[in-house]
């Protein structure tokens, strides 16, 4: 299978200063067109670890994909030492590029061009040009003899800027497909929820273990989302490939029954919203320590409107008395981290939001805040229905705030799933 490593060029990347988006955007490409990426690394900006970091790559990868370093000040430095890798004897103007430099150049009032832009134009004689339509570095594509590394490879050289390697990436996985004979890779991801990772891959097991050589399984677990698994096919045809993840696919659903609700890049919120539209039904919440999260959740959708009423954020107790309803004694009694509240915040909220269903929550986020019988991470969370009101306890053991608000809010999602499955 032809393989690539996707390197980034840059100290600002290596300390933090700016975080790496075109890795992503690359990876998904290539993977698109039948390439399986082996590796992502970063290097600084120095030529001996350029060097060694692409040779590195060379050995193990038929396409190398660099990003950075291409600017026109004196630490850009990656044209110059990609020159010198790749053997070239002179360096020459390229005249396409140098017009889409003098046309940018000239909208922003920057002529004539200062010998730093000029020299952008410059390139190695051992590469390819692929013209930058919208910046002024150009992309660059240098062939590698096969009895260098013993394999076909080839190297490209993207500039740094996120939109400008984004728009050059068309044209670059069309070269690649020029040079590589490829095969096509297939992936199904399925949406799981209530099942940690562990008791998960515990439960599927002997599954897995019995999975074909060329299928490969990937956890990757969310706070939000749950546990999705990916099903990875290389190497095989395309009527092939889909028959096989369908088979899986049927496998699991067997086996997870309830705990799978959505595919691909499906949300809880998403496959709520869809069922509740499809019923002509809607929803509405009240929260405490979820402080707006859920209703931000269920707004993020689009057409949202449609089923999703509003939410009432009862930070203080006084809102949970005065506008959800929830009374005074089961305040002073069980408190307001406690399943007789939720339970009365949910119904407050589907009365007065005049909803079909309502979901409430009220917990301890932290980082502060616990006591002995109600740490940190604990949360009561119920769901008001047409038939009544469900609850539930749940305690994380997390001080983080922000990671359990997250799992406060999916596990909540979850629960109302759960009841329009039913």
């Amino acid at each position: 299978m032809i393989t690539a490593t996707i390197c980034t060029i840059g100290d600002e990347i290596l300390i933090g200063q700016i975080v790496d988006t075109n890795s992503a955007k690359i990876s998904t490409c290539l993977n698109s067109i039948g390439v399986k990426v082996v590796s992502m690394v970063s290097t600084s900006d120095t030529e001996t670890d350029i060097i060694n970091t692409i040779e590195g790559a060379l050995k193990t990868s038929n396409i190398v994909v660099i990003t950075g370093g291409l600017g026109p000040t004196k630490d850009d430095i990656t044209k110059k030492t990609l020159g010198k890798l790749t053997g070239a004897t002179a360096y020459v103007e390229n005249q396409e590029q140098l017009e889409i430099i003098t046309r940018i150049l000239s909208a922003r009032g920057m002529v004539p061009l200062s010998v730093l832009n000029r020299a952008q134009a410059s390139v190695p004689n051992s590469c390819k040009v692929i013209p930058n339509e919208v910046g002024t570095a150009p992309c660059m594509e240098f062939e590698i003899p096969e009895n260098r590394y013993g394999h076909k490879a080839v190297i490209y050289s993207l500039p740094g800027v996120p939109f400008e390697t984004e728009i050059a990436l068309p044209k670059v996985m069309d070269s690649i497909k020029g040079h590589f004979q490829l095969q096509k890779i297939f992936h199904k991801t399925i949406c799981t929820f209530g099942i940690p990772e562990s008791t998960l891959a515990q439960q599927i097991e002997q599954w897995e273990d019995n999975l074909p050589s060329n299928l490969h399984l990937a956890y990757l677990p969310n706070p939000l989302l749950g546990v999705r698994l990916r099903l990875s096919i290389y190497g095989t045809s395309e009527e092939e490939g889909l028959a096989e993840l369908a088979e899986n696919e049927a496998t699991l659903k067997q086996m997870l029954g309830d705990a799978i609700y959505g595919e691909g890049e499906t949300s809880l919120q998403e496959t709520i919203g869809k069922t509740l539209k499809e019923r002509g039904m809607t929803i509405g919440v009240a929260e405490s320590c979820t402080g707006g999260f859920l209703a931000s959740l269920f707004t993020s959708l689009a057409g949202a409107s449609e089923y999703f009423y509003g939410g009432i954020v009862s930070y203080d107790n006084s809102v949970k008395m005065n506008i959800l309803g929830v009374s005074k004694e089961v305040l002073d009694t069980y408190g307001a981290v406690s399943q007789e509240c939720a339970e009365q915040m949910a119904a407050g909220a589907k009365k007065a939001l005049g909803t079909d269903y309502a979901i409430a929550t009220t917990g301890i986020a932290g980082p502060g805040g616990g006591t002995p019988e109600k740490p940190v991470g604990t949360v009561w969370i119920a769901v008001a229905t047409p038939d009544g009101v469900i609850s539930k306890k749940f305690a994380f053991n997390s001080t983080r705030r922000n990671i359990n608000i997250e799992r406060f809010a999916a596990n909540a999602l979850n629960m109302m799933r759960l009841q329009l499955i039913k």
